[in-house]
């Protein structure tokens, strides 16, 4: 098959082909990928294509002598770099880089055929074997092309013979090729997968065995079939040779082994195969790895699996990191924790009397251990207790003692041995149930272990399980980077091609256009109609910008007039048109906007109130009034784009004019329309909606009805008017506006449900609910009628339909029961006010577009979580039973059926394992780990850290700002001005015309900006007619500034107005276009914009806290105004005043004050008045009764505190005015608590302290910490920057409350009600086979003590739901919600266990959709909001954490990179010490060290509780030993290296840990006699420290280490506000519920009453820990509690207490939810930002390829070649440093073209400075960086400090170059290959003009000599010419690749003869003559 064009045959890359003369193949690449194309200039010839040829024997043959061809080529050359000169530059014949190349990367196996092949392909090669396409693979393979899902995909095979006998031409072959390319193969492999998947679901079907057999058939003919088609394993590309065949084969064998032991082993008669050793069951589990099939098989999900796969390259160092910490944090639980959670409460021995049978040991014994005599808890489990202060104690009458029985939760719990410790540690750094173990430990051992669980959570939890998010979502956005650029380089082609094909219609309409233009100027009348060539881009841009004024001219272009000629369009509709600039395509309704009065420069339409502006260009900003589009599926902003972009299918719409809100274009074209101008209505003309420009002529209607419409109406016409008037009315904004307002009062409606309505509201609902449905039928309706065939090509409109076809479904069904589900289709009338609330919006383009990417995410999870599921099936589902539980019965949570074990594993996924996993190991023993603990790291480390990542990268991406503006909000304020003019329009009716000629934007900004039109949108670069205040046009087609640009100005506006980013920028352009008329603007504007142009950050809040940094120390003191400017109006009154004697003194005392208060020591003075009575609120617990002295003291202390704020606050109103007072935030939040202060002071007094009123005033005091924030610079910034963070954290929050509030109306129709349950007196929850409903409970209320209550956590009203919801969403206290729902039956009914089992879907939905995605919105904000002020800093975010000196320190660390080549260490002259030296340098004595270390940790992990005396004294005396190693070592070292030994920091280390060691050994001994258990167990921590060692040996993770000690200042200032926070919390929670009730969960260490035991839990709660219980007891309330009186914690004294010892449910609730919000939501997520920001800057490095350690790397190897660390290494040296590198930085060898490409400067010696070739190895990697203006900068700041960094490079002088060199070379090289020709060839001819003279004188002299002496002469002669001109003929194919060494220097002996094997032998002439020949033979 001949390809078309006129290369034919040429193209094919076989190379009998494209051999040269010499058998080379060109090096001119025959077709290159696309990556090779994006250098090429647009305008390059493409390079020629491969063709498909069938391969046969020919080819094979072929390829055989390609192989040969290429190695006669390599012999020849010797394997180097041949060079000429062309025109004074260097040329190589071969291309190291395509040498290098092993496969072209779009032409891998598994790809899809690139679209340039796809067009030359033909069918019916499809599956048959071809010829290789890839020019660069050199083995020996073929391809077969086979399509499947309408793509054509490539298989490679080897064309080597399969199984060693079926060569690729062999039929059996071809035909098993042919089968295993098929699509329908695959689709059949696919459905017996997923039937498959289901029998494995039914384990105990019968049915499944049988099909067991089926499948294994199948699955074993296609592995037979793949065999036959690849070959088995020997080459590549055979089967085994892919990983997911090995998946295949091992199922397929496994099944087979299964059948074989099934059959061999005989079954018993219990029906257990008994006769076999080995249990089949574990095989089993192995045939669930056939669903992984699917992602071999389906395409999209390989790529998927491959990013998450090369996640895992990063992602293993981050594991090894956590488990290196796992094993640490391990090591020290069983250092300091063993066996001390087995200490409990025993009752006290009662008096006994030994008898002969029974000691009292004995008896103390058996007392001891009966479990009857310890202590129990509430909730069953035995009270743990500790012996250590302030720990838990034993309530009176029991003792606390050691090793009691079992540790808790079963025995898992426990740090006994290394494995325990292992897996508490793991389940203390996922915080799944952390606090438990929490409780215990603190119980145990007192609070100060608080320390140990604040580094676990807050480095283990946070840091490390962080990590793992910041490695996947870097892996996710390289990859999604990769997408794009391969899309990005399609588009180029595609635009390229296009760009041909509009160059030749170009030339064709060129000349069109020249003849219609001369019949249409005669015809022309009022219209410009002109049919141009279509306009360029920019020329697009300024026709733009024409508005309906016929007459201006004011850049209108005459060739891009009007589009239409008597109704017929002259535009092209069709793909990438262009003329679509004239159509305004705006996403905007009837456009009400008359741009024409305000902006068409003088247009006579001006006071005509029917004129309507449809010009959407003039301003499209606001003439796109929609609201919204989901699917922007009419592609709404089409006109901000650039106007030769292809469109989407939906194309047809754009050219619509305007949209409404639906998104719909509009066509104004009806009469109402025409202007006054007109004085007759022409007959109505009929355009198609495509043809509708927005600005019909008057009298023209537009048709957007479907086509056979008009055929069969008879009244079309009248239909035509009705229609277009309907659309009038529904374009309307005000229509818009009513629609929004019936949204929100359904919404309202709708969440006004809640459990025992009155009947009134029950019916006030329902009509409710009628009367919406009406409203919105209607509006379907008229919508539908407006827009035709248009109404369904939007999204918005189709979810309207949808949800009235529902509401109405939902009416007619309203009588049968159970069709809740219905009704919830209602609830989706939430989700219209995204149509008019822009962030909601945005959230949901964010949830769409992540949707689908998410789509082949979601396959992989259901894949893994269906695996875990069965496997979990398989191996568990006979092991939950009854005996195994005891009493407690089977847990809910199992693996009995399919469903369960799919939300179990679904559980594991949220985070929740660890209970699970006891009750597995209950049941089924340590293999539960299996299960459990790979679910938890594939699941919910990786998949679900992949959803985030894909989240945060949706947040990211421009797209989405690219496809939302602001108009949706815009057309909201064009109807309420519109509304406004409406009623305004009585009062002064002339004032303004009917249009609503100002914007929202305008009505904002009149005063300062003057009428300027301002773009919202960051995208829209079109310029417009902007008229400027004084009347002037801006010049038509200008662009903006770019987008940066507008960013920094954004940031520089008048930050204190704008809240958000767009409203900001607005203001800066706003700026701009004033231009010249910036001086009108007002004195206070202009000291605003200075104060704005700081880094201001938006609100009051920071102003007042920047002006004091910036300011503190060099502003002078001014003294401000002491009123606002409304009381200084009397301007001669204050002046009078001013000039007065008192006046200036007055002034000079303000003047001294202002000095006092701005002194630093006044401010350091009231931090620590402030420090002081905050730390005096600690004190007031309530046990300060006991301590009188200590209560007077803080009373008093409490007047003077609050008499110095007071009289600091005057002091501040005399210095500063109350204007600047009450104007900043701080000073008012100062002016709030000292007026509390002084309240609180006088209730008291007054003897008011127990009412409740006055005492939360008291609670209120607890804020006074607030006020250090203003004086505490580093929690300034911090508070700052969250300032900022929090419109746009609310922002996401009201969505996320909207996106609940559909849950939570769902959930109160669902379960209101239904969470009654009748219990007992002991609190058990009776059968419904007991008490059955309500009222049989209440009747035997009396007789059997029965109670009939509600859950605390219900769905009885819509708050009582989110409340509920809350819990679920941070995962505590979901399981009770979720065992109520699943339990519930009907109201007032008994619930029954899963009952109701399917409702689990409900809240796996929630948590999907509620909590998964709108929580992780919210880090997804925070963290956007960091790219925000990254940009505001110009620096890296953190630095606005840092304060001066904090960004000091970060410096001096990053300067670590900045190195110098190191002296190595001299060797010592002594001999002995020589040896040392020797030692302590070698790597060898290094790895032995490590190793040391790791047998260390390994003897350390061998320690457990209750260790025998031998296993004891064995463990001791390897300890002593492993001291002496590591003492030795540093003995050896410090003699070796002498001092040098502490210049590194990892030595000293080493040497604190040696010391440590000693000291813990020695003090051992000491005090094993006085014995202090608790001092030796922190001895015994120190030896942790040698396993820290390991670090120094893992790169890795000294990487991921660093960038955690390079966020340590922001953090620390994080953690700072955190624990400020919880401060102010701890003392709120100790004045609110420190008198409660002490009941379960809480006890004498986990409460409110002191302030150490409020921290201490509340720092639990920081991660929202087992919130839920604490939130349980706040709901107590009588009669469980008394009211009245509160209860004294020691004596037990009752006293009068406003809320006696209840709860506050209201307060509690708001405590509580507040607590978290702010802690876990906001501080936790701004710690988890941080990090990802460090991870991605040390990352960052990585990305670009280069770094720290490359450097040393660099440093260490350069070492070798410059030991005396001159700077300088040899020129002939460099080739072989640079092979010596590791990558990134090196180049393995041949590198000799890419060096001389550096062009290194070469100084005087031939030598080359080490700076010259870091750099060029740098730039080397950095290839691929765009110069942009920031970069240059940075290099020559660089450059700067280099040359301060290396005067030695400054002071040489450069004497060459690499290339210079290399030219001089080739040069010399050409020269002497010239000279030597030229000799030879003279010698050539001087020898045939010597022989011709020969034969003449031997003819004529027979007799002088014999021929044959003479001939013998001859030849000797010639042989010497000969082998000399061969010798020396293209002596540069000698030049080396390698090194320039081996030109220069003479070529050894081994050289010459390799080398005169491959030059030419050249045969002795002597003999060819023989002594004895004719004459004629002799004749040459």
């Amino acid at each position: 098959m001949a390809m078309k064009g006129k290369d034919g045959d040429k193209n094919h890359l076989s190379p009998h082909d494209q051999n040269g003369k010499d058998g080379r193949v060109s090096p001119t690449p025959s077709w290159r990928p696309a990556s090779a194309l994006s250098s090429r200039t647009e305008d390059e010839e493409e390079p020629p294509l491969p063709q498909f040829r069938p391969y046969d024997k020919k080819s094979w043959d072929n390829q055989i002598q390609k192989d040969r061809d290429a190695q006669r080529k390599l012999d020849k050359n010797n394997g180097k770099a041949v060079a000429h000169l062309v025109d004074g530059e260097l040329k190589f014949e071969d291309d190291e880089e395509e040498a290098r190349k092993t496969r072209d990367p779009t032409l891998q196996e598994g790809n899809i055929l690139p679209d340039e092949l796809s067009e030359v392909f033909k069918e019916e090669l499809y599956g048959k074997p071809l010829e290789e396409i890839d020019k660069y693979i050199k083995d020996k393979t073929f391809v077969a092309i086979a399509p499947r899902f309408q793509k054509n995909y490539i298989h490679r095979f080897t064309a080597t013979k399969a199984l060693g006998c079926l060569t690729p031409w062999n039929p059996a072959r071809k035909f098993s090729v042919y089968i295993a390319t098929n699509q329908f193969f695959d689709y059949l492999v696919i459905l017996t997968i997923l039937c498959n998947c289901v029998f494995l679901a039914m384990p105990d079907d019968p049915a499944s065995e049988t099909a067991e057999y089926v499948f294994l058939g199948i699955y074993t003919m296609e592995c037979v079939v793949k065999i036959l088609a690849r070959g088995l394993i020997v080459n590549k590309f055979t089967y085994l040779r892919d990983p997911w065949n090995w998946l295949d084969f091992i199922v397929i064998i496994s099944a087979y082994v299964t059948i074989i032991i099934d059959i061999v082993s005989t079954p018993s008669t219990d029906g257990e195969s008994d006769g076999s050793v080995f249990n089949p069951q574990m095989l089993r589990t192995f045939r669930v790895l056939r669903a992984l099939k699917t992602v071999s098989i389906v395409p999209g999900l390989k790529t998927i699996v491959g990013a998450l796969l090369r996640a895992f390259k990063l992602l293993f160092e981050v594991i090894i990191l956590t488990s290196f910490c796992l094993m640490i944090f391990a090591l020290f639980g069983l250092q300091v924790y063993v066996g001390v959670l087995r200490q409990k409460c025993v009752l006290d021995v009662p008096e006994y009397n030994a008898t002969a049978s029974l000691s009292y040991v004995a008896y103390y014994n058996d007392w001891i251990k009966n479990n009857s005599n310890w202590y129990e808890d509430g909730e069953g489990a035995y009270l743990v207790c500790g012996n250590a202060s302030a720990s838990g104690e034993c309530p009176s009458g029991y003792t606390c003692l050691p090793d009691i029985g079992e540790n808790p939760n079963y025995g898992y719990t426990s740090f006994d041995h290394f494995g325990w410790a292992m897996l508490t540690s793991f389940q203390l750094i996922t915080l799944d149930f952390w606090e438990d173990t929490y409780n215990k430990i603190i119980r145990a051992m007192g609070p100060w272990n608080v320390l140990f669980f604040v580094i676990v959570v807050f480095f283990g939890s946070f840091y490390l399980i962080n990590l793992m998010l910041a490695v996947v979502a870097m892996s996710y956005e390289e990859e999604a980077v990769n997408t794009n650029r391969e899309r990005e380089e399609k588009e180029r082609k595609e635009a390229v091609k296009e760009k041909k094909e509009k160059a030749a219609k170009d030339k064709a309409n060129a000349a069109a256009a020249a003849a219609a233009s001369e019949v249409t100027a005669a015809k022309a009348t009022d219209a410009t109609a002109a049919k141009s060539k279509p306009p360029s881009k920019e020329e697009g841009k300024q026709s733009n910008g024409t508005n309906n004024n016929k007459d201006s001219k004011v850049g209108t272009d005459s060739k891009s007039g009007t589009v239409t000629i008597n109704g017929k369009t002259l535009t092209n509709h069709g793909k990438g048109r262009n003329p679509m600039v004239k159509m305004p395509s705006k996403d905007s309704g009837y456009s009400v906007q008359s741009n024409v009065s305000s902006h068409s420069g003088g247009s006579k339409d001006k006071d005509d109130p029917d004129s309507i502006s449809l010009d959407s260009h003039s301003n499209p900003r606001k003439a796109d009034s929609g609201t919204g589009s989901m699917s922007h599926g009419l592609n709404t902003d089409s006109s901000d784009k650039t106007m030769s972009i292809p469109q989407k299918p939906f194309i047809k719409q754009d050219s619509l004019a305007n949209v409404s809100s639906s998104g719909i274009h509009l066509g104004d074209d009806d009469d109402s329309l025409s202007t006054k101008g007109k004085s007759k209505k022409p007959p109505p003309k009929i355009i198609q909606g495509e043809e509708s420009t927005g600005r019909n002529e008057p009298g023209t209607l537009v048709d957007r009805n479907h086509a056979c419409l008009g055929k069969c109406c008879y009244c079309y016409v009248p239909w035509l008017r009705i229609q277009n008037l309907v659309f009038i009315f529904v374009s309307d904004p005000l229509f818009d506006l009513f629609i929004t307002f019936c949204i929100l009062v359904n919404t309202i409606f709708m969440g006004l449900e809640f459990h025992n309505m009155p009947d009134d509201l029950v019916t006030a609902t329902s009509v409710a609910n009628i009367v919406f449905t009406v409203i919105f039928t209607l509006e379907a309706v008229l919508k539908l009628t407006a827009f035709g065939k248009f109404y369904f090509s939007n999204g918005w409109n189709n979810f309207d339909l949808v949800i009235v076809v529902a509401s109405w479904v939902d009416f007619g069904l309203s009588d049968l029961d159970g069709v809740n589900v219905i009704r919830t289709f209602r609830l989706l009338r939430v989700f219209k006010l995204a149509q008019a609330w822009r962030t909601m919006r945005v959230l949901l383009t964010i949830i769409m577009s992540t949707l689908g990417a998410l789509g082949n995410l979601t396959v992989i999870l259901v894949i893994i979580i269906y695996i875990f599921a069965v496997i979990g099936l398989q191996l568990f589902r006979n092991s939950y039973t009854e005996d195994k539980f005891g009493g407690d019965g089977i847990p809910r949570w199992n693996f009995n059926s399919f469903f369960h074990a799919l939300m179990l594993i679904f559980r594991i996924l949220c985070g929740e394992w660890i209970e699970e996993l006891w009750n597995c190991m209950r049941a089924a023993d340590e293999l539960c780990m299996v299960v459990f603990l790979p679910t938890l790291v594939f699941g919910y480390f990786i998949v679900l850290n992949l959803f985030l990542a894909l989240l945060l990268n949706a947040f990211g991406s421009e797209s989405l700002k690219k496809s939302d503006n602001d108009d949706e909000d815009d057309k909201l304020s064009l109807a309420f001005v519109r509304l406004k003019e409406i009623c305004c329009c009585c009062c002064n009716f002339k004032k303004t015309p009917r249009t609503s000629s100002v914007g929202p934007d305008e009505l904002d900004e009149e005063k300062q900006i003057g009428m300027t039109d301002l773009e919202n949108d960051s995208k829209d670069k079109q310029s417009k007619d902007q008229p400027l205040a004084n009347g002037t046009v801006k010049a038509n087609g200008i662009k903006h500034q770019d987008d940066k640009v507008e960013a920094e100005e954004a940031f520089n506006a008048k930050r204190d107005k704008f809240t958000d980013f767009d409203a900001a920028r607005k203001a800066s352009k706003a700026k701009d276009s004033k231009g010249s008329n910036a001086d009108s603007t007002s004195k206070t504007g202009d000291s605003k914009e200075k104060k704005g142009s700081k880094d201001k950050d938006g609100m009051a809040l920071g102003d007042e806290a920047d002006d004091m940094d910036d300011d503190d120390e060099n502003k002078e003191t001014v003294v401000e105004d002491c009123f606002p400017p409304i009381c200084m109006k009397n301007h001669a009154l204050w002046s009078d005043f001013d000039e007065s004697s008192f006046g200036i003194k007055w002034h000079k005392a303000r003047y001294f004050m202002c000095k006092i208060v701005e002194h630093k020591a006044f401010e350091y003075f009231i931090l620590a008045c402030i420090f002081l009575s905050s730390m005096s609120l600690a004190f007031e617990d309530v046990y300060l009764y006991t301590r009188p002295e200590l209560e007077a003291a803080l009373y008093y202390a409490n007047i003077i505190f609050a008499a110095l704020f007071t009289i600091e606050m005057l002091m501040k109103w005399m210095a500063l005015g109350f204007k600047k007072y009450f104007t900043s935030f701080w000073t008012i939040l100062d002016f709030c608590i000292v007026v509390i202060s002084l309240t609180s002071l006088i209730v008291d007094a007054m003897g008011g302290e127990d009412i409740s009123a006055f005492r939360s005033l008291r609670t209120l005091r607890a804020f006074r910490p607030l006020r250090a924030i203003s004086r505490w610079q580093s929690m300034r910034i911090v508070v700052n920057a969250l300032m900022l963070a929090i419109p746009a954290i609310l922002n996401v929050l009201v969505v996320c409350m909207v996106f609940w509030l559909i849950f939570s109306i769902m959930g109160v129709q669902f379960f209101s009600g239904r969470f009654y349950k009748c219990k007992d007196s002991s609190g058990e929850v009776l059968l419904p086979s007991v008490v059955a409903n309500k009222s049989q409970c209440l009747a035997m209320a009396s007789t059997h003590n029965y109670t009939w209550v509600n859950s605390n956590i219900n769905f009885d009203n819509v708050f009582n739901g989110y409340l509920a919801l809350f819990q679920v969403a941070t995962y505590e206290g979901w399981m009770e919600v979720m065992d109520d729902a699943v339990d519930s039956t009907k109201v007032d009914e008994q619930p029954s266990f899963e009952n109701n089992l399917y409702m689990y879907l409900y809240f796996v939905a929630f948590i999907i959709f509620g909590s998964f995605f709108t929580l992780n919105l919210i880090i997804g904000v925070i963290i956007d909001n960091f790219n925000a002020l990254k940009k505001k800093y110009d620096g890296s975010a953190l630095d606005m954490f840092l304060t001066q000196g904090q960004k000091n320190y970060m410096n001096t660390l990053k300067k670590l990179g900045s190195k110098k080549p190191q002296k190595t260490i001299k060797r010592p002259k002594a001999s002995c010490q020589a040896v040392f030296y020797d030692v302590a340098v070698s790597s060898k004595f290094d790895i032995c060290i490590v190793s040391v270390i790791f047998l260390n940790m390994i003897a350390m992990a061998v320690d457990h509780y209750k260790m025998t005396d031998y296993v004891s004294n064995i463990l001791d005396i390897l300890n002593i030993l492993f001291t002496t190693v590591f003492t030795l070592e540093s003995v050896v070292k410090i003699i070796g290296l002498r001092h040098h030994y502490f210049r590194q920091p990892w030595n000293v280390f080493d040497f604190v840990v040696v010391i440590l060691s000693l000291v813990g050994i020695v003090l051992a001994d000491v005090l094993a006699n006085s014995f202090n258990p608790t001092l030796l167990r922190v001895l015994r921590v120190f030896r942790i420290g040698r396993v820290l060692r390991l670090i120094k040996a893992a790169k890795g993770i000294r990487k991921l280490l660093f960038a955690l000690i390079i966020s340590l200042p922001a953090l620390i200032n994080i953690g700072a506000l955190l624990c400020l926070i919880m401060y102010i919390f701890a003392i709120i929670g100790m004045s609110l519920f420190g008198n409660m009730k002490i009941d379960l969960p809480l006890d004498d260490t986990v409460n409110f009453q002191t302030f150490a035991s409020s921290f201490v839990l509340l720092l639990r709660l920081s991660t929202s820990a087992g919130w839920n219980d604490i939130l349980e007891t706040m709901f107590l309330q009588p009669p469980d509690c008394d009211p009245d009186y509160a209860t004294r914690p020691e004596g037990g004294a009752k006293f009068k207490y406003s809320t006696g010892d209840c709860g506050s449910p209201a307060f509690g609730v708001f405590y509580m939810v507040a607590y978290i919000l702010i802690i876990f939501l906001v501080v936790i997520n701004m710690y988890i930002a941080i990090i990802l920001e460090n991870f991605n800057q040390a990352h960052e490095a990585e990305e670009v390829g280069i770094t720290e350690d490359d450097f040393d790397e660099f440093y260490v190897v350069w070492e070798k070649y410059d030991p005396l660390a001159t700077q300088f290494i040899k020129y002939e040296h460099l080739s072989h440093f640079v092979g010596d590198l590791d990558p990134p930085l090196g180049i393995p060898r041949p590198n000799e073209i890419a060096l001389v490409a550096f062009d290194l400067p070469i100084v005087e010696g031939d030598k080359i400075h080490c700076l010259d070739v870091l750099i060029a190895l740098c730039k080397n990697v950095l290839g691929r960086v765009e110069e942009t203006e920031e970069f240059k900068e940075l290099k020559s700041q660089m450059e700067d400090k280099f040359q301060e960094t290396f005067p030695t490079r400054v002071n040489t002088s450069k004497t060459s170059s690499t290339m210079q060199k290399k030219k001089e070379d080739v040069a010399a090289k050409t020269l002497q290959r010239a000279w030597r020709t030229f000799k030879t060839q003279k010698q050539l001819r001087n020898l045939t003009k010597m022989a011709m003279q020969k034969a003449e004188a031997d003819e004529n002299e027979k007799n002088t000599k014999s021929k044959g002496a003479s001939l013998a002469n001859l030849g000797r002669r010639l042989n010497s010419a000969l082998s000399n001109f061969f010798s020396s003929s293209r002596p540069s194919s000698a030049t080396s690749r390698h090194s320039i060494k081996s030109q220069t220097t003479a070529s050894t002996p081994g050289n010459s003869q390799r080398k005169s094997k491959s030059t030419l032998q050249v045969p002795a002439v002597g003999p060819i003559y023989p002594a004895k020949c004719s004459d004629k033979e002799l004749d040459l």
